[in-house]
């Protein structure tokens, strides 16, 4: 491997734009980082603050989920789809200029939120904006490092002590060539920032994170660690605040409007500021277009299987020349917010901890069949067994969020709890089952990249 990394740095060197550090520079925009008198403000911190939104969401606008979706087996891919197709087919390589688009947003985020944390001193804060600025910095940059870590490393469990290699951590502005860390480490930070942030930020805070965002997440966390009393007891702790409603319409994530089931939303305010853009571009099959990502076999039946499912309605099948392909429709609006996490997850992540941990099973049914309900389909036995309830509440959460990038991970996770898990007839820890790296990290002395993909 080090005598192909020298190789492909002599030969392709000018192919290689940005290295690592000069990626987390790049991005910075000089009327807000970088210089000395830039940040003097609250309002000025707040615009930084802002521009790690923006950035990060640029990231989870529907790019994030998509390369999820591509290695999972909720979605399928014909033809000339450029490198998207290499993800699909488990073969990515440095290359991929999609996977390497994508990673550099994340970073940027992570990078805008150290800089609001280390030029907080230069500020006069009230003690509430100094909690609420380092309590958001430490959101963004924990969720960006979660979800990179999920792409780019094996699962959490995937060795006993979890020093498999994870992903470059950054909790600071230094330019540093620094190496891959384990996914223990990451998860460290990932659970210390949300931990900080739990108690730092307030209840309601507008558009942005709120303490009950960190404390979704952190049940987003513990549940992929298999952590199933932590995760169930944040997840109740989002549930039982009464400050998210349960809507009776199935379509209200897929709105501009912010859902009242959403925990926390990437916000879309105009048509040049739309975050479910790409979700729209990727998925859409109104009018003539025949989407990028189409539905597979396998999840279209699922939706199909009953007929009175209102959920049907999010598949279809359309005419594409003398053949006719299955579809999303759910993601037709061309101009939606994202919602992150919301109540629904959360009860399904409560639910099945529940069952995992074989206690409050009359809890879990209530929460599995206010989802039924909605749906229009059968409810369960208000007093099922364990077996039952992690039955129902996986294949309720993989109807509710088929395309959004949920799937993959609960596969992996299951996995590592020793199920046998195939995915697409590949092994679920085959080497092209996580995202490699891009060629912008070959200029890293030592830095270790992924072995390369393919799951034959």
């Amino acid at each position: 491997m080090k005598i192909f990394k020298k190789i492909f740095i002599l030969i392709s060197f000018s192919l290689v734009i940005v290295a690592c550090e000069d990626l987390l520079e790049s991005d910075l925009p000089s009327n807000q980082v970088g210089q000395d008198e830039a940040i003097k403000t609250p309002e000025d911190l707040q615009q930084l603050l802002n521009a790690a939104y923006d950035v990060m969401a640029n990231g989870f606008n529907g790019n994030h989920q998509r390369f999820a979706e591509l290695l999972s087996d909720n979605v399928h891919v014909e033809g000339n789809t450029g490198f998207l197709v290499q993800v699909y087919n488990r073969s990515s390589d440095f290359f991929n200029s999609d996977v390497g688009g994508y990673f550099k947003e994340p970073y940027t985020a992570i990078l805008r939120a150290n800089e609001v944390l280390e030029r907080m001193v230069d500020v006069e804060l009230s003690e509430a904006e100094q909690n609420r600025f380092e309590g958001e910095a430490k959101f963004i940059r924990a969720i960006c490092h979660f979800e990179l870590v999920r792409l780019f490393g094996q699962p959490f469990g995937y060795t006993p002590d979890n020093s498999h290699l994870g992903i470059v951590i950054k909790t600071s502005t230094e330019i540093n060539a620094l190496q891959r860390g384990t996914v223990k480490e990451a998860y460290d930070q990932v659970l210390q920032d949300l931990t900080e942030s739990e108690t730092l930020l307030p209840e309601t805070n507008g558009v942005y994170a709120t303490a009950y965002s960190a404390k979704a997440y952190l049940a987003k966390v513990y549940f992929q660690m298999n952590d199933f009393v932590n995760a169930a007891a944040k997840a109740e702790e989002v549930i039982a605040s009464q400050n998210f409603s349960f809507p009776s319409d199935i379509n209200s994530r897929y709105t501009a409007e912010i859902s009242p089931e959403s925990v926390f939303s990437l916000i879309s305010v105009s048509t040049t500021n739309n975050r479910g853009k790409l979700f729209y571009d990727m998925y859409n099959s109104d009018g003539v277009n025949i989407p990028t990502l189409r539905v597979s076999q396998e999840y279209f039946a699922l939706l199909k299987s009953d007929g009175n499912d209102l959920r049907s309605t999010w598949v279809d099948v359309k005419p594409s020349g003398t053949a006719s392909i299955q579809v999303f429709t759910k993601f037709n609006p061309s101009f939606m917010s994202v919602s992150l996490t919301s109540l629904t997850e959360m009860m399904l992540i409560a639910a099945e901890s529940y069952g995992e941990l074989n206690t409050n099973l009359p809890v879990a049914a209530d929460y599995i069949n206010q989802i039924k309900a909605r749906a229009n389909v059968p409810l369960i036995s208000e007093d099922p067994s364990a077996g039952i309830v992690i039955q129902e509440t996986r294949v309720e959460k993989r109807k509710e969020f088929g395309g959004e990038g949920l799937r993959i991970h609960d596969l992996k996770r299951r996995a590592v709890k020793g199920e046998d898990v195939i995915v697409r007839g590949a092994p679920w820890d085959c080497n092209g089952m996580v995202l490699q790296f891009p060629a912008s990290e070959l200029s890293i002395e030592g830095f270790e990249l992924n072995p390369q993909g393919g799951c034959n």
